[in-house]
């Protein structure tokens, strides 16, 4: 932003013939043109800038339709870098990119939008393509970076989406239905999460074009896997346009003037503890805003749905922070809304907890009755799992069983309202905090090594995850137990563990385990039924799930360190077989007895006979 005393031209004004508040539309007035538009309201001018004409800002001063939204129409003038000057008051100017741009150069002097030549259309192959039920979702998180990258003689090489598409059989064959891809929206730098989000409609320049992203997509969709995007819509960075041309503004006494900025609040750092510059998701254009971005993917990338980070932030109403419930016209619910209007059944997934100085009503369990939000990731399941598994202090007091099964509990009314995971990128691997945290106070058996107690914990965690009730997700590499660190900086996947017997071992189970998550009905239903166990003492726990049909599936864990042998009162008699060791057994008179090792699991599932 630049202050100097102004002379602002006259200005006209006009009104657009369709609703729209920002980007570039070919042809919409005539043929052979394009339409910028630029939403800044209380502006006193905005004029479309660019290498065409060469960053002159008066050669194409644009008109507005009296509201907040500036537009012009020109002849294209082929591939240009371009943005907006806009006037914040009589004494500064700001020079800013587009919004609502899809393409985005990153240059010394700035970030600026990039209007391509005439696009062509993608050649989508996914016509028949069906999101899949909530019921059915197998949720596999990862960062493209990481996932598709490598170290390459000491230098990191980023994954990108072409590198990625060459997974996409690995990720089918593995047995999962639905690739959750933590941020890509276009991010200042080139390695990152991507939780510092500039440009909304943009990919990621070090992951590709947008064509790069359909190609994904698009094969995703033939391997039978959903695409779902995970996107921080509570905060973005410093360079965002909207911040360049309404930052804070303060009184003649420093008071916070936030009712003049119509996209960004003041909020306490309980709410934005991420860094960044806070929305204001209850200003009408910061909601229309968003419920344009979610739109745009949607329609223009086929994906099936989004993850929304930290949505207590997203949904944060600093006018009314103790409102019991959600506001459908703005916050969150508003996003959720028009996401549903252009895909109706798109995924929508939030992660929520209560915020401090909130309401205690607003809960995640009421953030899925009242809005459109599918399901929120169950915290509860991970960190009681989570703790029993490292032998944390008192593991042995915590309820197990409510973390496995107790989603009602928690004012949850069905399964798929609920996401369970034993880790995500915002927790340590299991087998990373085993091997170089929790493993002094854990007891092992003679002769099992650090590595051995790693993989067998970090399998007894998914075994868990597969069986319980609720919608499950891995994160990448925990199919063949990767223990690398938790960090935002660049950490590929070490894909050459695989050629290790163990950990290719490892991936076997947990394919076999989620081909039965994904083929049984009973491991679907909301059904659980619990056998008594006293945890604190034997660190066992069985239970049983069914279906409507009949049809059962019995789970016995060992948490503990020593050997157990335990009875379980099968649904029927005949065979069962164990998943996990691929190990029969007979069940006589309704009972089996099982012999279960320090740390193991069972999966047990009818069979026709030995």
């Amino acid at each position: 932003m630049q202050t100097e005393k102004l002379v602002q031209p006259q200005v006209h004004a006009a009104t657009l013939p369709v609703d729209v508040r920002g980007g570039v539309h070919f042809d919409l007035l005539a043929p052979g043109t394009v339409t910028f538009v630029m939403h800044a309201p209380f502006k006193p001018y905005v004029s479309l800038v660019g290498d065409f004409n060469r960053w002159n800002t008066r050669a194409h001063p644009m008109v507005t339709n009296g509201r907040g939204t500036w537009w012009i129409t020109l002849p294209h003038p082929g591939q240009t870098r371009y943005g907006f000057y806009v006037a914040i008051d009589e004494q500064a100017h700001s020079w800013v990119g587009d919004p609502y741009a899809t393409q985005v150069a990153w240059t010394s002097d700035g970030p600026w939008a990039v209007l391509p030549e005439r696009p062509t259309p993608f050649p989508w192959t996914d016509q028949a393509w069906r999101t899949p039920r909530l019921q059915d979702l197998v949720i596999y998180e990862l960062c493209v970076r990481d996932f598709a990258g490598r170290w390459q003689g000491n230098r990191p090489r980023y994954g990108n989406f072409q590198e990625l598409l060459k997974s996409v059989p690995y990720l089918a064959e593995l047995g999962v239905n639905a690739v959750e891809l933590m941020p890509i929206q276009a991010f200042p730098g080139e390695s990152s999460w991507g939780y510092n989000p500039v440009f909304y409609f943009a990919v990621a320049n070090v992951y590709g074009g947008p064509n790069d992203l359909k190609a994904f997509v698009d094969a995703c969709h033939r391997h039978g896997l959903a695409v779902i995007l995970d996107v921080a819509f509570n905060h973005a960075w410093g360079q965002h346009p909207y911040y360049q041309i309404y930052p804070p503004m303060y009184g003649p006494h420093g008071e916070e003037l936030t009712d003049w900025n119509p996209f960004f609040h003041h909020t306490p750092r309980a709410v934005n503890m991420w860094g960044g510059v806070d929305w204001d998701h209850f200003n009408e254009h910061t909601t229309r805003y968003f419920q344009d971005v979610v739109r745009f993917w949607l329609q223009e990338y086929h994906v099936d749905g989004f993850r929304f980070d930290w949505v207590c932030g997203v949904d944060y109403d600093s006018r009314d922070p103790m409102a019991p419930g959600f506001n459908p016209f703005h916050g969150i619910s508003a996003i959720c809304w028009a996401a549903r209007q252009a895909k109706p059944d798109c995924i929508l997934i939030g992660e929520y907890w209560q915020l401090e100085g909130t309401h205690p009503e607003k809960t995640a369990a009421k953030l899925v009755a009242e809005t459109p939000m599918d399901a929120c990731w169950r915290g509860e399941f991970h960190h009681g799992l989570d703790d029993v598994l490292n032998q944390r202090w008192a593991w042995e007091k915590r309820d197990i069983f409510r973390a496995i099964g107790g989603f009602r509990e928690e004012g949850f009314t069905a399964a798929t309202q609920v996401v369970n995971y034993s880790c995500s990128h915002d927790e340590v691997r299991p087998e990373h905090e085993i091997k170089f945290y929790s493993w002094p106070h854990i007891r092992r058996p003679a002769g099992m090594s650090l590595q051995e107690l790693a993989l067998r914990k970090g399998l007894l965690g998914l075994i868990t995850l597969l069986a319980a009730p609720g919608i499950p997700m891995i994160y990448a590499g925990q199919e063949y137990g990767e223990d690398t660190p938790r960090t935002i900086d660049f950490c590929p996947l070490e894909w050459h563990k695989l050629e290790r017997p163990a950990h290719a071992a490892h991936r076997a189970v947990v394919q076999r385990l989620l081909w039965a998550r994904r083929s049984l009905a009973a491991l679907r239903s909301d059904f659980i039924q619990f056998w008594p166990d006293n945890f604190a003492e034997t660190g066992v726990v069985r239970f049983v799930r069914w279906d409507d049909e009949g049809n059962f599936v019995v789970v016995a864990l060992n948490f503990g360190e020593e050997p157990r042998t335990v009875s379980c009162s099968m649904p029927h008699d005949g065979h069962w077989m164990d998943l996990v060791a691929e190990r029969s057994y007979e069940a006589v008179q309704g009972e089996l007895t099982l012999s279960l090792e320090p740390w193991q699991g069972m999966m047990l599932i009818p069979t026709p006979g030995p």
